[in-house]
Order: C-alpha cells, then structure tokens, then sequence
C-alpha cells in the first residue's frame, strides 16, 4: 500500500525508506534546531521519528491502524548532525489490536526502544476517522 508523507513527517526532514505490512524504516539527519538546552537532540525529536515509522508499519496493511500507547525507553543521547534510523516492527497481531516494537538507532548504537499497540479498524488509511 503507498502512503503518503504527511506534513509533519516533511516538517522533521524525515524520510520513509521502506514500508511494508507490519514493518517500516524512517531515517533523518537530526538537524541543530531539534536540540534541547543540553545540546544534544530532543526527546520529542526522536518519539516522533518512531511514530512515524510506526505509523508507516502498522497501517501498510491495508486496514487503518490508531495508536493506543507507545512506551519509550532512551538508552543513549543523540548529537545533533548525526542521522538517524527508526526501524518498527509488528510482533504480535491478535483480533483488533497489533503490538510492536520500534528500535531508534543511530551508527549502529541503540539511542531508544518503544513498545507500542495500535488499533485496528475496518477501514483503508486515510479514511476519515469519524
């Protein structure tokens, strides 16, 4: 199924490498303006580099998927400049909902996982919500 790139993906810089059901990869270069006071590339940077490529994963199936939680866990900082990888894959689907998990590296280091659950609803991508 062919997603578009929606504006907040464009707005990121980031770009969709692969997708197919149940997986996708999303890389970006982290550009200056994405870090915090620390200097070092902002959480919310790299939790939305992750749901992007879970977006792409869970609804390239065909079927439109919501989130209903993502977990993250950050494991290393990120510098600014360097690119960035988010690979999601589905491990588990069962009736209406899927589980996946989301790896967020960056020159082979793990800079966060996710845990995250979508919902399932009997409607192609892109369809109205309501």
């Amino acid at each position: 199924m062919n997603l578009p790139l929606d504006e907040y993906t464009k707005l990121l810089g980031a770009e969709v490498h692969e997708v197919k059901p149940g997986y996708a990869v999303v890389k970006a270069r982290a550009p200056d303006s994405a870090c915090n006071f620390n200097g070092v590339v902002h959480g919310g940077y790299i939790f939305s580099l992750a749901d992007i490529a879970f977006a792409y994963a869970s609804n390239a199936g065909g079927r439109m998927a919501l989130a209903l939680d993502m977990y993250i866990s950050y494991r290393k900082a990120l510098k600014p400049g360097k690119l960035v990888e988010a690979v999601a894959r589905e491990v588990q689907r069962s009736g209406r909902t899927a589980l996946y998990t989301i790896e967020v590296c960056s020159e082979g280091e793990l800079i966060a996982y996710v845990s995250a659950t979508v919902y399932l609803l009997d409607k192609e991508p892109g369809a109205p919500c309501n």
